[in-house]
């Protein structure tokens, strides 16, 4: 259902065509569709921001447009006033609601004088028009500071003591297979280590049993030159 305002509008327009259907061209269509169509471009702006992001809702849907300011798009009529909502950096937020006006071909339809053609042309949402560009005003609103994380409340938990709070300090990188490959390297250095501690072992015993045979391997011991 039309809102109370634009249905008033409606019944005001009807008054006037009926003085001025019989000079309109006869036709079965309603003109507001015919001539503007259901879309329009609409041109946004934010004054005093920069880098903006707005949502811009309208339609008896409620159909979202995602913008960047300034920019020009292409919405649906309706007869629903449209609500644009804008984020702008600082932490500032303003919502403006703009009202749909009647577009001025609708007085070109013969039959808006009735209300079918009111409906017809309404239904589709081009007897309503929107302002050509919307303007979303920042000036006088002030930056503010975004709220901390909870766990830096003085009256929350302490992020030293509460599971799953991400450490940012100094780390290891490590791959899936550092531990099993650091386990063959340990291995294979205690191995070396094995054989040459066996062979340091086994030379020690050959140089012990040669320094027992009396008069040297060789027979010269005890022999000066």
């Amino acid at each position: 259902m039309p809102d109370s305002h634009i249905f008033q509008k409606i019944i005001a327009m009807s008054r006037i065509v009926k003085i001025l259907s019989p000079f309109c061209l006869l036709a079965l269509a309603a003109c507001s569709t015919a001539i503007e169509g259901s879309q329009q471009q609409v041109a946004f702006t934010t004054t005093g921001a920069v880098d903006a992001v707005c949502e811009v809702r309208t339609g008896a849907n409620d159909r979202i447009y995602k913008i960047r300011p300034p920019e020009t798009i292409w919405v649906n009529k309706s007869v629903k006033d449209m609500t644009v909502t804008c984020n702008a950096p600082g932490n500032r937020t303003v919502t403006k609601t703009v009202e749909a006006d009647i577009a001025a071909t609708t007085f070109l339809n013969p039959v808006t004088g009735l209300v079918p053609g009111a409906l017809y042309d309404g239904s589709s949402g081009a007897m309503f028009k929107y302002p050509e560009t919307i303007d979303v005003d920042f000036s006088g609103v002030m930056a503010s500071m975004s709220p901390m994380p909870s766990y830096h409340n003085l009256d929350g938990l302490d992020p030293d003591r509460v599971a799953g709070v991400e450490d940012y300090g100094p780390d290891t990188p490590k791959a899936a297979d550092d531990d099993a490959l650091a386990l063959r390297h340990k291995l294979a250095a205690d191995k070396d280590a094995k054989e040459e501690a066996a062979a340091a072992a086994l030379a020690a015993e050959k140089q012990a049993r040669i320094d027992s045979l009396e008069g040297g391997f060789y027979g010269d011991k005890g022999k000066t030159k």
